[in-house]
């Protein structure tokens, strides 16, 4: 939603929520005004007004309560908020009439009818502000049949109120576009806020995230593998379930890096780490680019057949790549050594101990060839 669209809709819920002043006002205004004019030979015109005054009331009341739900339920609708400007129009018209009646009045009731219409109409500035065409939609018909009807009068008196009426119409006016832009600046400054706010959060997450990422293989790297090896590490300390550890070394990869250079070197890495990164899929499973051409993950709750399992899928899938290596002293394609270990956690010092020991376990499968498995399962000892 554009910023002006969210102002608009953050006004038009301030007007709903604030509804409910000008519906009691215009009540207990033109309650006034019929007392005023009760003895007056305008009793009958009257009576009928205040039916019409209330009936524009219960009109904008089931239409306030329609555009609460609607806000509710569908966020700001720009045709809710015209709706409720002719709503308000509806009363300004009501009231309008009301202001004939200065043709037919005595002083004090003319007093009374001119002072009841100027106060809805200031009041109207201070609640229907928020929403311009809503006020004005109010206020036009509401002052213009007053204005008109003093000048009929023809008395000096009756046009210096009609023209100190018209003078109080655009200052009122005025009033209400000053409170509109003072809520428009003041939501403009709360959502610029809150963008900044958004925008700072997430580039704090991304910079975290890249923290905590290997920027060639887009998988972890050393320190968020070493925070999640601390972390699982301690809680199956305590709980006593298994913790396996994974390490992966791509064999003779300098080799690679010497015959296909540096480039193609990022690619078979990345390559690699895709299989990775789709064989270990569990969400409490880590895997990471430990450092160069040796990759590791972290296997929480994992037993020592399922991690065997886990491995040679990986070194499977590995050499299913088919990446050419010619200078290899084994095989003329790329292949992994693995070391695998299974440990109970409260039965040994502490990670570091865990990491060594499946670091041994990949150093034996380079001894012993390459391309192939070695594992210590020290869970059972």
């Amino acid at each position: 939603m554009q910023i002006q669209q969210r102002i608009d809709a953050a006004l038009f819920e301030h007007l709903v929520d604030n509804s409910a002043i000008p519906l009691v006002g215009s009540g207990i205004g033109c309650l006034l005004v019929m007392v005023s004019q009760w003895d007056s030979t305008n009793r009958m015109p009257i009576a009928g007004w205040m039916v019409l005054v209330y009936l524009a009331i219960g009109l904008r009341y089931i239409l306030i309560r329609r555009s609460r739900d609607r806000l509710a339920e569908h966020g700001y609708i720009p045709r809710e908020a015209m709706q409720y400007a002719i709503s308000t129009g509806i009363s300004g018209v009501a009231w309008g009439l009301c202001g004939l009646f200065v043709l037919n009045s005595s002083p004090i009731g003319m007093v009374v009818i001119i002072t009841a219409i100027q106060a809805m109409v200031m009041g109207g500035a201070l609640t229907l502000g928020a929403y311009l065409p809503a006020f004005r939609a109010f206020a036009m018909p509401t002052m213009l049949p007053l204005i008109i009807a003093l000048a009929l009068r023809g008395h000096t008196p009756d046009i210096i109120l009609a023209t100190y009426s018209a003078i109080f119409f655009v200052l009122v006016d005025s009033i209400a576009r000053r409170l509109n832009n003072s809520l428009r600046h003041t939501w403009q400054l709360t959502f610029d806020k809150e963008d900044l706010v958004e925008a700072l959060t997430i580039a704090h997450d991304l910079q975290a995230s890249l923290a905590k990422t290997d920027g060639l293989t887009g998988i972890a790297n050393r320190r968020q593998f070493d925070e999640v090896l601390e972390k699982e590490f301690s809680r199956l300390r305590r709980s006593g379930g298994p913790l396996s550890i994974l390490m992966l070394d791509v064999d003779y990869f300098k080799a690679y890096n010497d015959t296909y250079g540096h480039l193609e070197g990022d690619k078979c890495l990345a390559r690699i780490a895709g299989v990775i990164k789709v064989c270990i899929c569990r969400s409490s499973d880590l895997a990471a680019r430990f450092g160069g051409e040796e990759f590791a993950a972290v296997l929480p709750e994992t037993d020592h057949l399922g991690a065997m399992r886990l491995a040679e899928q990986i070194r499977a899938e590995i050499a299913a790549l088919n990446i050419s290596h010619l200078n290899s002293p084994m095989n003329d394609y790329v292949t992994a050594s693995l070391g695998v270990v299974t440990v109970k956690c409260n039965a040994i010092n502490n990670a570091a101990e865990a990491l060594a020991l499946a670091d041994r376990e990949l150093y034996r499968a380079k001894h012993e060839g390459r391309n192939r498995i070695a594992s210590w399962n020290a869970s059972q000892m």
